[in-house]
Protein backbone atom coordinates (compact mmCIF):
# COMPACT_ATOMS: atom_id res chain seq x y z
CA UNK A 1 0.00 0.00 0.00
CA UNK A 2 1.80 3.43 -0.74
CA UNK A 3 0.22 6.84 0.79
CA UNK A 4 2.87 9.10 -1.78
CA UNK A 5 -0.75 9.88 -3.41
CA UNK A 6 -2.39 10.95 -0.34
CA UNK A 7 -2.65 14.82 0.19
CA UNK A 8 -0.98 16.13 3.62
CA UNK A 9 -4.59 16.51 4.98
CA UNK A 10 -5.77 13.22 3.95
CA UNK A 11 -2.95 11.42 6.02
CA UNK A 12 -3.73 13.32 8.80
CA UNK A 13 -7.74 12.35 8.88
CA UNK A 14 -6.29 8.77 8.13
CA UNK A 15 -3.52 8.65 10.66
CA UNK A 16 -5.90 10.18 13.23
CA UNK A 17 -8.59 7.89 12.68
CA UNK A 18 -6.14 4.41 12.71
CA UNK A 19 -5.23 5.77 15.82
CA UNK A 20 -8.36 5.92 17.52
CA UNK A 21 -9.24 2.42 15.72
CA UNK A 22 -6.06 1.42 17.70
CA UNK A 23 -7.38 2.51 21.28
CA UNK A 24 -10.64 0.88 20.48
CA UNK A 25 -9.32 -2.13 19.68
CA UNK A 26 -6.99 -2.31 22.49
CA UNK A 27 -9.46 -2.18 25.16
CA UNK A 28 -11.02 -5.10 23.59
CA UNK A 29 -8.44 -6.90 23.12
CA UNK A 30 -8.04 -6.58 27.33
CA UNK A 31 -11.57 -7.25 27.50
CA UNK A 32 -11.24 -10.35 25.78
CA UNK A 33 -8.03 -11.62 27.87
CA UNK A 34 -10.43 -11.07 30.71
CA UNK A 35 -13.04 -13.48 29.99
CA UNK A 36 -10.96 -16.04 28.59
CA UNK A 37 -8.92 -15.93 32.23
CA UNK A 38 -11.97 -16.06 33.35
CA UNK A 39 -13.34 -19.13 31.46
CA UNK A 40 -9.69 -20.55 32.21
CA UNK A 41 -10.04 -21.50 28.12
CA UNK A 42 -5.94 -20.93 28.39
CA UNK A 43 -5.91 -24.14 30.27
CA UNK A 44 -7.81 -26.11 27.68
CA UNK A 45 -5.44 -25.21 25.02
CA UNK A 46 -2.47 -26.42 26.78
CA UNK A 47 -1.18 -23.50 28.52
CA UNK A 48 0.15 -23.26 31.70
CA UNK A 49 -1.17 -19.68 32.51
CA UNK A 50 -2.76 -16.30 30.49
CA UNK A 51 0.90 -14.78 29.89
CA UNK A 52 1.86 -17.78 28.28
CA UNK A 53 -0.73 -17.72 26.09
CA UNK A 54 -0.46 -14.27 24.85
CA UNK A 55 3.35 -15.13 24.38
CA UNK A 56 3.30 -18.22 23.00
CA UNK A 57 -0.51 -18.45 21.47
CA UNK A 58 -0.97 -15.52 20.43
CA UNK A 59 2.64 -14.11 19.43
CA UNK A 60 3.01 -10.94 21.81
CA UNK A 61 6.38 -10.17 23.13
CA UNK A 62 6.99 -10.46 26.93
CA UNK A 63 6.33 -6.87 27.63
CA UNK A 64 3.44 -6.35 25.45
CA UNK A 65 1.60 -9.61 26.81
CA UNK A 66 3.09 -8.27 30.31
CA UNK A 67 1.34 -5.27 29.66
CA UNK A 68 -1.84 -6.43 28.35
CA UNK A 69 -2.25 -8.77 31.07
CA UNK A 70 -1.80 -6.32 34.07
CA UNK A 71 -4.08 -3.70 32.18
CA UNK A 72 -6.76 -6.14 31.67
CA UNK A 73 -6.44 -6.85 35.07
CA UNK A 74 -6.51 -3.49 36.21
CA UNK A 75 -9.67 -2.81 33.64
CA UNK A 76 -11.19 -6.17 35.82
CA UNK A 77 -11.75 -3.96 38.95
CA UNK A 78 -11.91 -0.38 37.04
CA UNK A 79 -14.10 -0.88 34.17
CA UNK A 80 -14.26 2.99 33.88
CA UNK A 81 -10.91 2.42 32.55
CA UNK A 82 -11.88 1.55 29.15
CA UNK A 83 -13.20 4.77 28.63
CA UNK A 84 -9.86 6.63 29.18
CA UNK A 85 -8.01 4.16 26.89
CA UNK A 86 -10.11 4.72 24.13
CA UNK A 87 -9.88 8.80 24.95
CA UNK A 88 -5.95 8.55 24.73
CA UNK A 89 -5.51 9.85 28.47
CA UNK A 90 -4.24 6.56 30.01
CA UNK A 91 -1.91 4.00 28.15
CA UNK A 92 -1.05 0.58 28.73
CA UNK A 93 2.21 1.50 31.03
CA UNK A 94 0.88 3.39 32.95
CA UNK A 95 -1.95 1.24 33.85
CA UNK A 96 0.45 -1.34 34.34
CA UNK A 97 2.93 0.82 36.93
CA UNK A 98 -1.27 1.06 38.97
CA UNK A 99 -1.51 -2.58 38.90
CA UNK A 100 1.88 -3.50 39.90
CA UNK A 101 1.36 -1.06 43.22
CA UNK A 102 -1.73 -2.08 43.54
CA UNK A 103 -0.88 -5.93 43.68
CA UNK A 104 2.35 -5.06 46.19
CA UNK A 105 -0.10 -2.61 48.13
CA UNK A 106 -2.72 -6.42 48.32
CA UNK A 107 0.65 -8.19 49.13
CA UNK A 108 1.42 -5.69 52.44
CA UNK A 109 -2.40 -6.25 53.61
CA UNK A 110 -3.24 -2.89 52.27
CA UNK A 111 -6.79 -2.88 50.82
CA UNK A 112 -7.23 -0.45 47.71
CA UNK A 113 -11.07 0.36 46.59
CA UNK A 114 -12.02 0.13 43.40
CA UNK A 115 -12.91 4.37 44.38
CA UNK A 116 -9.72 4.78 45.35
CA UNK A 117 -8.02 3.29 42.62
CA UNK A 118 -10.51 5.35 40.00
CA UNK A 119 -9.47 8.39 42.15
CA UNK A 120 -5.49 7.64 41.37
CA UNK A 121 -5.84 6.62 37.61
CA UNK A 122 -7.83 10.52 37.41
CA UNK A 123 -4.88 11.89 38.76
CA UNK A 124 -2.36 10.24 36.13
CA UNK A 125 -4.22 11.07 33.16
CA UNK A 126 -2.46 12.99 30.18
CA UNK A 127 0.79 12.33 32.31
CA UNK A 128 4.11 10.94 30.65
CA UNK A 129 6.24 8.14 32.45
CA UNK A 130 8.62 10.14 34.60
CA UNK A 131 5.03 12.29 35.88
CA UNK A 132 3.16 9.07 36.35
CA UNK A 133 5.71 7.04 38.18
CA UNK A 134 6.21 10.78 40.76
CA UNK A 135 2.29 10.74 41.47
CA UNK A 136 2.36 6.92 42.31
CA UNK A 137 5.33 7.05 44.48
CA UNK A 138 3.05 9.48 46.45
CA UNK A 139 -0.23 7.67 46.59
CA UNK A 140 0.90 4.59 47.85
CA UNK A 141 3.66 5.81 49.63
CA UNK A 142 6.68 4.08 48.61
CA UNK A 143 9.50 5.07 50.29
CA UNK A 144 12.73 6.33 49.08
CA UNK A 145 15.54 4.73 47.96
CA UNK A 146 19.00 6.02 47.92
CA UNK A 147 21.98 4.32 46.14
CA UNK A 148 24.50 4.39 43.90
CA UNK A 149 25.76 1.81 41.60
CA UNK A 150 28.43 2.13 38.65
CA UNK A 151 28.65 -1.18 36.33
CA UNK A 152 31.59 -1.59 33.62
CA UNK A 153 30.50 -2.72 30.59
CA UNK A 154 32.38 -4.65 27.75
CA UNK A 155 32.80 -1.28 25.51
CA UNK A 156 34.26 0.45 27.62
CA UNK A 157 31.89 2.42 29.06
CA UNK A 158 29.96 2.44 32.42
CA UNK A 159 26.52 2.55 33.24
CA UNK A 160 25.51 4.40 36.24
CA UNK A 161 22.55 4.37 39.18
CA UNK A 162 22.33 7.14 41.30
CA UNK A 163 19.22 8.62 43.30
CA UNK A 164 19.26 12.27 43.30
CA UNK A 165 17.31 14.65 45.64
CA UNK A 166 14.24 16.81 44.17
CA UNK A 167 16.94 20.11 44.45
CA UNK A 168 19.32 17.97 42.41
CA UNK A 169 17.26 16.90 40.20
CA UNK A 170 15.82 20.37 39.14
CA UNK A 171 19.45 21.86 38.98
CA UNK A 172 20.15 19.13 36.18
CA UNK A 173 17.11 19.95 35.00
CA UNK A 174 17.92 23.25 34.54
CA UNK A 175 21.55 22.65 33.11
CA UNK A 176 19.69 20.28 30.48
CA UNK A 177 17.13 22.90 29.23
CA UNK A 178 20.35 25.66 28.82
CA UNK A 179 22.34 23.24 27.14
CA UNK A 180 19.29 22.04 24.56
CA UNK A 181 21.23 24.57 21.97
CA UNK A 182 23.62 21.77 22.36
CA UNK A 183 22.41 18.54 23.36
CA UNK A 184 18.71 18.97 21.56
CA UNK A 185 18.04 15.21 22.13
CA UNK A 186 18.57 15.99 25.81
CA UNK A 187 20.27 12.69 26.75
CA UNK A 188 21.50 12.78 30.48
CA UNK A 189 24.73 11.19 29.62
CA UNK A 190 25.73 14.21 27.63
CA UNK A 191 24.25 16.78 30.14
CA UNK A 192 26.20 15.02 32.64
CA UNK A 193 29.69 14.67 30.50
CA UNK A 194 29.52 18.37 29.47
CA UNK A 195 29.10 19.51 33.04
CA UNK A 196 32.16 17.80 34.41
CA UNK A 197 34.12 18.46 31.21
CA UNK A 198 33.47 22.43 31.77
CA UNK A 199 34.18 21.97 35.47
CA UNK A 200 37.43 19.99 35.38
CA UNK A 201 38.73 22.50 32.36
CA UNK A 202 37.91 25.41 34.54
CA UNK A 203 38.98 24.10 38.17
CA UNK A 204 42.72 22.44 35.94
CA UNK A 205 42.65 24.71 33.01
CA UNK A 206 45.40 23.60 30.64
CA UNK A 207 46.17 20.93 32.73
CA UNK A 208 43.89 18.30 31.13
CA UNK A 209 42.80 15.17 32.71
CA UNK A 210 44.62 12.10 30.60
CA UNK A 211 42.82 8.46 30.56
CA UNK A 212 45.31 6.11 30.13
CA UNK A 213 44.26 2.58 29.07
Amino acid sequence: MSLKFYSNQELIQRIEKLVRTERKITHLVLLHINEIETRKLHLDMGYDGMYSYLTKGLGFSDGAAYRRLQSARLLNQVPEVAEKIEAGTLNLSQLTQVQKCLTEASQKGVVVSAYQATRILEKIENKNGFETLKTLAAEFDIPAQSFTKLTPQKDQSVRLEVTLSEQQFAELELARSLLSHVFPDGQWSDIIGSLAERFNKKKLGGGRLQLVN
